[in-house]
């Protein structure tokens, strides 16, 4: 699993230093060097990252002490989330020093030079005494005896008022003042965000909406999103959303564009609805790589650029932006822009045009980062690298999903259960879920380590429920259901950081209409009442559009030529109508039965 070595844009000597890649390789080096390794986990948008680079990884006696006394290995945080998720200690720069065999022994973040110099002296000092590589080696055996080989954790059964609970807390963690959760510094929780406006679809009751609207308009005028160029900065250093910490990450501006998308479909905001077409413009100004059919991973923080209005910019050199392609957050990208494209119709946004850019993203990751049956994690234009990871993996599948309600298509559906079947190499029977990478005993230190992450496991869980529904495999469902039980207790612990596991859960026992739509994918007539459909923001649809000649598949024969929609919940129909406004009549007659 090779990796790219970044280092900081402006002057540094950064890469005197001899960096390995991370591998068995470089611990078998320290190994037969009886040396310790020190880790550096970096990225490329990291501002620290850089002040590192330009001081203390650029003075003299570092580079030389390192050098000499040290197996130096330099990972990319972007590049390999499963070796930061096992080794950052606190957040970028992460400095580690670790044993041969790859556990951790001291460590911090940023340290500057000074101190850098006299941290390395006192360890390779300590690690020269044979006496202190024996007691390392006796407590790293220790350590391991006592390492489960099985992801922790109790599964339990599933709890219909977990939906409650989140929402409650993230009601607690608001900022009623500013908007937001919790104080400085102030993350856009994106994850709560999408929660909420799930929960909102189904039961728009509470302050939910005063919630979601408050936090987004907050973060789109103030001090977090650009107004010259646009598009979110990563996060705020102020609790009113001020000050900025100044990058801008792909991975944010997807699920920040499809908030805004839902909640102006939602709440009728039609400003929000701008703040996501502007988002739009910037990805596609900024990040589009020109050939390569996807979006950087992301834009470099540069305070004084940025403080610039937008004639002053002109005269400057942008921020440098990372022309990496990665599989999970332009998965995330194309799935905001191809189910935001019907809800933003209201405010001018061309359907087809972000339908189609969306298409094109997810047509780039399986022609360029599908790798025997999986996601790599990314392309850096020569390669696709690091296969195997299941954020990539989900994600991706979650894209596809909606590609398919978007075009009734069946490749999408076709793609989405083969990525599927291909994870079956990353579920963990004894745990009973999906692990974060593939199982490789090869992998030095903690990266051989089973982790089973709630996260993606709850996103898996919504792209097994989305395939039951829509080609009816019972095992589709069985096993959403038993990897969400499987993380019960834990969301119990996690407060709003549960918010991925209740959206699954609200989709399993809370779950979509099901529209089933018998006609030609590509006919006016279909096109016009999934359209008109998509763009609903509540209550929450599922769109299957089912070709005539496979009516038997659980929609009514169309005999006419016009579109037949079978209106479904659960196991459940109760509509056969011929237009998308009889289908909501239809589902809001159903709702008020059920009150």
């Amino acid at each position: 699993m090779a990796s790219t070595l970044h280092f900081s844009p402006r002057p540094n000597r950064a890469s005197e230093i001899r960096w390995q890649p991370w591998g068995p390789q470089a611990f078998e080096l320290a190994k037969d060097q009886s040396k310790p390794v020190l880790l550096a986990i970096s990225a490329v948008w990291c501002h620290w990252c850089h002040v590192m680079d330009e001081t203390s990884y650029s003075d003299p006696g570092v580079i030389d002490l390192i050098n000499e006394h040290f197996v130096p290995i330099r990972v990319d945080n972007d590049q390999r989330p499963d070796v930061n998720a096992r080794y950052n200690l606190g957040g970028w720069p992460t400095t580690a020093i670790l044993t041969p065999e790859g556990e951790i022994l001291r460590g911090g973040t940023y340290i500057p030079p000074e101190q850098m110099l006299a941290f390395l002296k006192q360890v390779s000092d300590l690690y020269a005494e044979p006496a202190n590589r024996l007691e390392f080696a006796r407590r790293i055996a220790e350590v391991r005896s006592k390492r489960t080989r099985v992801p922790t954790g109790t599964p339990g059964a599933l709890d219909p008022n977990e939906p409650a609970r989140i929402a409650a807390a993230a009601s607690g963690a608001f900022d009623d003042e500013y908007g937001g959760f919790g104080a400085e510094p102030k993350f856009p929780h994106t994850d709560v965000l999408h929660f909420l406006l799930d929960l909102y679809a189904r039961e728009p009751v509470g302050r939910t909406q005063t919630i979601v609207q408050m936090s987004l308009r907050a973060m789109a005028g103030g001090g977090m999103y650009d107004h010259v160029e646009g598009g979110f900065f990563r996060y705020s250093t102020t609790r009113d959303f001020s000050v900025p910490h100044f990058e801008k990450m792909l991975e944010d501006l997807g699920g920040l564009l499809l908030a805004c998308a839902r909640a102006s479909a939602l709440f009728g905001d039609d400003a929000l609805g701008r703040v996501a077409a502007d988002t739009k413009r910037y990805m596609d100004a900024s990040l589009w790589v020109a050939g390569r059919r996807g979006y950087g991973g992301s834009q470099d923080a540069d305070e004084q650029y940025y403080g610039l209005d937008k004639d002053a910019r002109a005269r400057e050199t942008a921020p440098y932006v990372d022309p990496t392609i990665y599989a999970s957050w332009n998965a995330q990208a194309a799935r905001a822009l191809i189910v935001g494209a019907p809800l933003l119709a209201a405010v001018g946004v061309g359907v087809r045009e972000w339908t189609q850019r969306g298409l094109d993203v997810l047509e780039m990751l399986w022609s360029d980062l599908l790798v025997d049956g999986l996601m790599a994690r990314y392309s850096d234009g020569d390669s696709a690298r690091v296969r195997g990871l299941l954020g990539d993996q989900a994600w991706s599948g979650w894209a596809a999903l909606a590609g398919f309600e978007a075009t009734g298509l069946p490749i999408w559906l076709e793609r989405a259960r083969a990525l599927v079947d291909a994870c079956e190499a990353l579920y963990d029977e004894a745990a009973g879920a999906y692990l974060d990478r593939l199982p490789d005993e090869s992998e030095p230190g903690k990266v051989s380590d089973p982790v089973a992450p709630l996260a993606e496991n709850a996103l898996m869980a919504r792209v097994l429920l989305g395939l039951h529904a829509f080609q009816g495999e019972e095992r589709f469902a069985v096993r959403a259901c038993s990897v969400l039980e499987r993380f019960t207790v834990s969301a119990e612990r996690m407060g709003v950081f549960a918010a991925p596991h209740a959206s699954a859960v609200l989709d399993l026992l809370n779950p979509p209409y099901d529209i089933k739509i018998s006609g030609a994918p590509s006919g006016s007539a279909v096109l016009r009442m999934r359209d008109r459909l998509l763009a609903v923001g509540a209550p929450p649809l599922r769109v299957n559009t089912i070709p005539p000649e496979l009516a038997s598949a659980g929609a009514p024969a169309d005999n006419d030529g016009e579109p037949v929609a079978l209106v479904c919940r659960g196991t459940t129909c109760f509509a056969r109508v011929r237009d998308a406004d009889a289908v909501l009549e239809s589902i809001a007659r159903e709702k008020s039965s059920a009150l």
